[in-house]
C-alpha cells in the first residue's frame, strides 16, 4: 500500500497499563492536553459527575434522559415548545432562531423529557465536521412553560451540587477538554449516559458555588432580555426565521438593545468562565466579581 506523504500523524509516548485502563487504542485519545487535564483534575480530588445524578429523584423523574426518538410531527399551535440542537445557545436557549411547537401528549412529548427550572441541558449529538454541537450545554434559569427537547438533547438533573455551577464547569476548558477527549476515534458522535457521568469535576466550597451561581444568573437575564426583542422582531415582522436562523439573525443585530444585551451576556458567561478556570488552575481562591 503506497503511503500519502503529506498524511497528518499523531505520535504518543504511553505504558502499556494507560491504553489498558482506559481502554482506548487510538492515539488521538492520548494527546498530551488531555492527558494534562487527567492529572489536573485528579490533583484537584475530582470525581464522577455521575455521583450527583441520581437514577431517579424523588419526584419520579430520571437524572438524565434525551427527548422523544423517532419521528419529529411538528404542531405550529401546538401548546409545547421543542427544543433542537441549533436552540441551545452559549448564553441560554434562542427559542426564535427554530421556534418550532409540538403538540401536548403527543408522541413527541413524552412526560420524562420535559424540562424545567435548574435542569442542565446537554447536546449529546455532532458528526464529522459539526463537532463543535457536541457538549453545548446551558442551565434553565427559571420555567419557560411546557417544554421538551429532540433526542440529540439531554435533560440532566443534579443534586448534591449546584446546577450552574456544573454548567459553568462543562463549558470551561476542563470540562470541554474530557468530552473532546471520549469523542477521539469515533465515527458516530454520540456522548452516551455513561460517558456524561464518568465527566470528572472537582466538588468546589459552597461559596463558590454560589457565587458561579449568582454571577450566572445575572447574564441570563440579559440573554433573557436580548431574547425578549428578538422574539418581538420575529413577531412584528412576520418574516421566517430561516433554515438555521439566518434571517432574524440579521434583523435582530441591527438592533441596538439586542446588540448591547447579548454582548453584556457573553461577557458575563466570558468572565464566569474564566474566574472559574482561575480558580482550578490555583491562580486565585476567589470568583472575582464582574465589572460592569
Amino acid at each position: 500500500m503506497r503511503e500519502l506523504p503529506d498524511a497528518p500523524t499523531l505520535e504518543v509516548r504511553i505504558a502499556q497499563r494507560e491504553v489498558e485502563r482506559h481502554n482506548r487504542w487510538n492515539a488521538g485519545y492520548f494527546e498530551e492536553r488531555f492527558r494534562r487535564n487527567e492529572k489536573k483534575l485528579k490533583k484537584l480530588h475530582s470525581v464522577p459527575l455521575g455521583d450527583f445524578i441520581p437514577d431517579e429523584l424523588p419526584d419520579g423523574s430520571k437524572g438524565i434522559t434525551y427527548g422523544q426518538v423517532g419521528a419529529r410531527k411538528l404542531s405550529p399551535r401546538g401548546g409545547v415548545r421543542y427544543l433542537q440542537v441549533i436552540n441551545i445557545r452559549d448564553t441560554g436557549i434562542d427559542f426564535s432562531i427554530k421556534p418550532d411547537r409540538i403538540a401536548e401528549g403527543s408522541q413527541n412529548d413524552p412526560e420524562r423529557s420535559r424540562a424545567g427550572a435548574e435542569d442542565i441541558l446537554f447536546t449529546n449529538n455532532a458528526f464529522r465536521g459539526t463537532e463543535t454541537l457536541i457538549g453545548r450545554c446551558v442551565a434553565l434559569t427559571r420555567d419557560y412553560g411546557k417544554l421538551n427537547i429532540s433526542q440529540h438533547i439531554d435533560r440532566i438533573r443534579v443534586d448534591g451540587i449546584d446546577p450552574f455551577y456544573v454548567c459553568c464547569f462543562l463549558k470551561s476548558r476542563f470540562g470541554a477538554l474530557q468530552v473532546q477527549r471520549v469523542m477521539h476515534g469515533v465515527d458516530a458522535m454520540t456522548i452516551s449516559f455513561g460517558r456524561i457521568r464518568s465527566i470528572e469535576i472537582p466538588v468546589l466550597p459552597v461559596d463558590l458555588q454560589f457565587e458561579i451561581r449568582r454571577q450566572y444568573l445575572a447574564m441570563a437575564k440579559q440573554h433573557d432580555r436580548a431574547m425578549v426583542i428578538k422574539e418581538r422582531l420575529l413577531d412584528e415582522s412576520g418574516i421566517d426565521s430561516g433554515q438555521y436562523g439566518e434571517a432574524i439573525n440579521k434583523l435582530a443585530d441591527k438592533d441596538p438593545g439586542y446588540k448591547r444585551a447579548m454582548a453584556e451576556a457573553q461577557e458575563r458567561l466570558k468572565h464566569v468562565i474564566s474566574e472559574l478556570e482561575a480558580v482550578l488552575d490555583g491562580e486565585q481562591k476567589r470568583i472575582r466579581p464582574f465589572a460592569s
